[in-house]
């Protein structure tokens, strides 16, 4: 557990206190927010962008590939009951960053903050939570422990408003009975992954912008031109300006620039970079968020090329629908136990499987009546339009086109489906089981088409990429 030293007495911030105060954790705020960021490489080229483009820092990015990809994940992981819906506030923090807090003051109220900073060991939290109150005009620091206990301390809004500093905070109150909540992913979310990406997309449209300027004024260059030679004998100071090859500017460098010499050789022109070899290395940056995030690259460049299908589309999809599952393993035991707090009504019903006969009468247990029993869970996610859920079908789909048993098919997609409520309503095909020793129909039922070796059933059923989660 994370050791808690106070100060002075109990209106003193602790060690820890001042600790999560100070800290100054990366928060990609910017990068969400479209600021243009960029790492060049060498000091001369730093030097001319920052001549060339004076005030960049504080413009936004005309490609914001970073907002593109946390929206899409987060889009998916929109809690579905209306007591949660505060958690979308948290979502980008919690995918940049890696950690979220959530906050049930004693009252039943659920905060969810966008301002933070955290510490924890796994077992015991800390958060720091950073408010701004206008109507009583003060910004407030609100230390959140496990045990239940909150710690305010305030000063007043600069007359300013700008942002709050870290000194001059008062202690105002102490209060128990709150639940803090924390989120967090397994692999510490991918803010610091999609920054060096973005870094590099923006350093692309810097490279395009000035090429282009290149095209708008040209390279021209004079030769066999007569310029007065130097006389070794004079001093620096008394010496001709002019150099071997000058080069002549319009006014203000808006017009073509001539480089002129006394070389041999005529009136000529120089051909700058090629504006497609620019084009073609910047859409070569942006074909890498496919590969980190598993959203297919057609999501950022609609218009251009061919959308992915069938194995490059199965892998990309595979790759996205796998980290959205696993980041909502990672979410759902506290958002379970939030629900249970916040008395969320369970609609979701599950069917389990009751011990059979046999062991019933082992264990000395009286023998089920039924061969399962239902309970119910609450309902996290809409599958409504959730790609998770349509990969799943899609599989199943397969699975049935192969000639695969209904019951298998739903055990394997969509485990807990009793297919009897099906069958009475008719809304299931009865299917025919594969004729021993004849190869097994590769299409759906009533359909002509090709059959499928029985290697090929064997290793599409052995694929552990085709098998959905228990």
């Amino acid at each position: 557990m994370l050791a808690i030293e106070t100060g002075t007495g109990d209106n003193q911030m602790t060690k820890v206190e001042n600790f999560l105060l100070n800290r100054d954790s990366p928060t990609y705020n910017a990068y969400y927010n479209g600021k243009m960021s960029y790492k060049l490489a060498g000091t001369d080229w730093e030097q001319y962008v920052i001549a060339a483009f004076p005030g960049l820092k504080d413009q936004n990015t005309s490609e914001n590939i970073f907002k593109a990809v946390i929206d899409l994940y987060a889009e998916n992981l929109v809690p579905v009951p209306d007591e949660l819906k505060g958690f979308s506030n948290i979502l980008p923090p919690l995918l940049m960053r890696g950690q979220a807090p959530a906050l049930v003051d004693p009252a039943g109220v659920v905060h969810f903050p966008e301002h933070y900073e955290m510490m924890s060991d796994g077992s015991f939290t800390i958060a720091c939570i950073f408010t701004r109150n206008l109507s009583k005009m003060t910004d407030n620091v609100v230390f959140a422990y496990s045990d239940g206990r909150t710690r305010l301390f305030s000063k007043p809004v600069p007359d300013d408003f700008s942002p709050a500093d870290r000194m001059g905070y008062t202690f105002v109150e102490e209060v128990g009975g709150n639940t803090l909540f924390r989120f967090a992913l397994d692999d510490k979310g991918f803010g610091a992954t999609l920054a060096a990406l973005q870094d590099r997309i923006n350093h692309s449209i810097l490279d395009q912008t000035v090429v282009s300027e290149m095209y708008a004024r040209p390279f021209w260059y004079l030769l066999n031109v007569e310029l007065p030679p130097k006389n070794p004998y004079l001093p620096p100071q008394a010496q001709q300006t002019d150099d071997a090859l000058t080069e002549q500017k319009g006014i203000g460098g808006s017009g073509g620039r001539i480089f002129t010499t006394s070389s041999n050789g005529p009136f000529g022109q120089l051909t700058p970079p090629t504006i497609n070899d620019m084009v073609a290395y910047h859409d070569s940056i942006v074909d890498k968020v496919p590969l980190t995030t598993g959203i297919p690259g057609h999501y950022f460049k609609p218009g251009e090329g061919t959308p992915p299908t069938g194995v490059a589309l199965k892998v990309l999809s595979k790759r996205f629908n796998n980290r959205i599952a696993r980041i909502r393993d990672d979410l759902e035991d506290e958002l379970t136990r939030m629900c249970d707090l916040l008395g969320v009504e369970k609609t979701v019903e599950v069917k389990t499987d009751k011990p059979k006969a046999e062991q019933a009468e082992a264990e000395g247990t009286p023998q089920p009546q039924e061969d399962s029993t239902v309970e119910m869970e609450y309902q996290l996610w809409n599958t409504d339009d959730d790609l998770l859920q349509e990969s799943l079908d899609a599989h199943g789909i397969a699975l049935s086109q192969m000639g695969y048993p209904l019951d298998y098919i739903a055990e394997v997609v969509t485990p807990g489906v009793d297919l009897d409520d099906y069958q009475e309503e008719g809304g299931l095909p009865g299917g025919t089981s594969p004729i021993p020793g004849q190869p097994t129909d590769m299409t759906a039922m009533g359909q002509q088409g090709l059959t499928a070796t029985p290697g090929q059933v064997q290793a599409y059923g052995q694929n552990p990429g085709q098998r959905a989660k228990a």
